[in-house]
């Protein structure tokens, strides 16, 4: 097993393992590995959705979304993302990361990482960029960590409450009952998060799920919401990653903030499998 750096920012690129038979040694090599540099990229795996499940299983149990619609028949820990139609509707979540956000920070109980496994991609288009959120809270202004240490932020699944989510209007009259039924109630999480391992403080808010701060006015809470926002995704803390078929990417939810760049041509798939293991309560 060999593992490279991917980029100043964050990541790593592990080579010469086989994760449907990762155990033991190798599995505490990848625990390491994840904690220190955030996110891993497992290149040419082939995976069955059991042994994706069972290489995600080393590291917590699994989260089963929110949304059934899209969950892998007989394997629900898998959510489907892919812009495959059948019978004119798509078979897995087509927007999913279209905005900059932390997986599931709408849950008391947020994720503590996800693991996404490419089966089909695009030649072009489709890529994903990560946002190490270490750096973005090591970098602030000193004024502006002492102003948003101790305040907590308000999270929400539901796209039709959050003002900077843009919706089609062909899918207001559709999805918004559907959003409605299946959103939990709000989260309230610290914007400044500890991570439970490492101690290393990161910030946790993002413009897809965070839509205002606890005992704040609210003209007040966005315009802050709005300056970290833009410090949060800085190009220094960016990692870009473009797909390959049988990538297996392993990221930490907790201190990493990331976005899907879309942009895949017309008539082009992409076709993804992910599992989600289950976090604790962010302090």
């Amino acid at each position: 097993m060999q593992i490279s750096r991917l980029s100043d920012a964050l990541g790593v690129e592990i080579t010469g393992i086989d994760l449907a038979t990762a155990a033991g040694p190798e599995v505490d090599a990848i625990r390491d590995a994840f904690h220190e540099h955030q996110l891993i990229v497992f290149r040419d795996q082939k995976l069955t959705p059991d042994q994706h499940i069972a290489f995600s299983r080393h590291f917590g149990e699994h989260e089963i979304h929110i949304s059934k619609k899209f969950l892998l028949a007989d394997h629900p820990e898998i959510l489907v993302l892919s812009n495959r139609k059948e019978k004119g509707e798509y078979i897995g979540v087509e927007n999913a990361g279209d905005y900059w956000h932390s997986d599931l920070s709408y849950m008391t109980r947020p994720s503590l990482g996800s693991l996404l496994y490419a089966l089909e991609v695009p030649p072009e288009g489709g890529d994903t960029e990560w946002a190490n959120q270490y750096a973005a809270y090591e970098t602030l202004p000193g004024k502006t960590r002492k102003r948003i240490d101790g305040l907590n932020a308000r999270h929400t699944f539901n796209r039709f409450r959050n003002p900077r989510v843009h919706i089609p209007d062909h899918a207001k009259k559709n999805e918004k009952q559907r959003y409605e039924k299946i959103s939990p109630d709000d989260a309230i999480h610290p914007i400044v998060r500890t991570h439970p391992v490492t101690g290393r403080k990161a910030l946790y808010v993002s413009p897809r799920f965070t839509i205002g701060i606890e005992d704040m006015p609210d003209d007040e809470a966005q315009a802050l919401l709005d300056e970290l926002f833009a410090h949060m995704i800085r190009p220094e803390f960016i990692y870009h990653h473009k797909w390959r078929l049988g990538d297996l990417l392993f990221w930490d939810n907790r201190c990493l903030v990331h976005l899907a760049c879309r942009g895949i041509p017309e008539g082009q798939i992409r076709h993804m499998h992910r599992t989600t293991v289950s976090g604790d309560v962010p302090f």
